[in-house]
This record gives structure tokens, sequence and C-alpha cells, in this order.
């Protein structure tokens, strides 16, 4: 049973697969210099801001908007992009099928030992009823 954990280690994994496929490409000086001065506008803080994370990124995002890289280079990308090899698909492990079967082992081993404990009564009842006989038989040859 994945958990969260598990499902950023593959947002990770895929993350880096594509970082590793794009690494070789650059984008324009021009475009590079267009998106650091609209991020960086004169008379703003240049240090990392202290508060939310999420407004800084809004801010980028707005100042940013209407900048784009030129179509050789989106070309450029999405080809090396679709060239990366896909990962393998990770094999199942162990514990998932153990995770998977544990209430039915659960139910089946309390049926088996309901099961042991019937047929030790029964055998217990069997066990008594041949000692009786036995003795019945010692008590009327004496």
């Amino acid at each position: 049973m994945p958990d969260r954990d598990d499902d950023r280690t593959a947002l990770d994994r895929d993350l880096a697969r594509l970082a590793a496929a794009t690494a070789r490409l650059d984008a324009d000086d021009r475009f590079t210099d267009a998106v650091m001065r609209a991020a960086a506008p004169a008379g703003e803080r240049a240090a990392a801001p202290a508060g939310d994370p999420f407004a800084e990124v809004a801010r980028l995002a707005r100042a940013t908007k209407g900048l784009a890289p030129d179509a050789g280079f989106t070309d450029a990308v999405l080809r090396a992009v679709r060239a990366a090899p896909l990962p393998a698909p990770a094999r199942p492990a162990v514990a998932d099928g153990i995770v998977r079967a544990g209430r039915a082992a659960v139910v089946l081993t309390a049926l088996a030992a309901a099961a042991s404990v019937a047929f030790s009564f029964q055998s217990q009842r069997q066990f008594d009823t041949a000692i009786m006989a036995s003795v019945d038989t010692l008590e009327a040859s004496e």
C-alpha cells in the first residue's frame, strides 16, 4: 500500500530523469536576462523572502507572465524529454503482497485455530471413552 512518501519519491525520480534529459540545453542569453530583469525589479529586496514562499512564486509568475522562450528552445526541450528513456516499472515489493493478503491470512489463521480446538476436544472425548472402556473391562475381570 503506497503512501504519500512513495508518491513524492516517484515524482522526484521523474523530475531527476527530466532534468538529466534537458541538462545540456541552454536558453538564449537574452531570454535569461529578460527573466532575471523581470524577476528582480529595481527597488525590491534582492534577498530571499522570509515570509510565504508561495507569495514569492506568485510574484515571480506575475512578473514573468509575458516572457516566453523561442519556439526552437521549446522544441529542443520536448525532443529531449521524449527521447529520455522511461524507467522500468517497479516490481511489486513482498511487503505489498503481505499487506494485501493480511486480512485473509488473519481470518484463515483464526479458522484454523478454531478447527484445531474443536479437533482437540473431539480427540479428548474419544480418548476418554477408550480409557473408560478399558477401565470397565479391568473392573469386570477382577
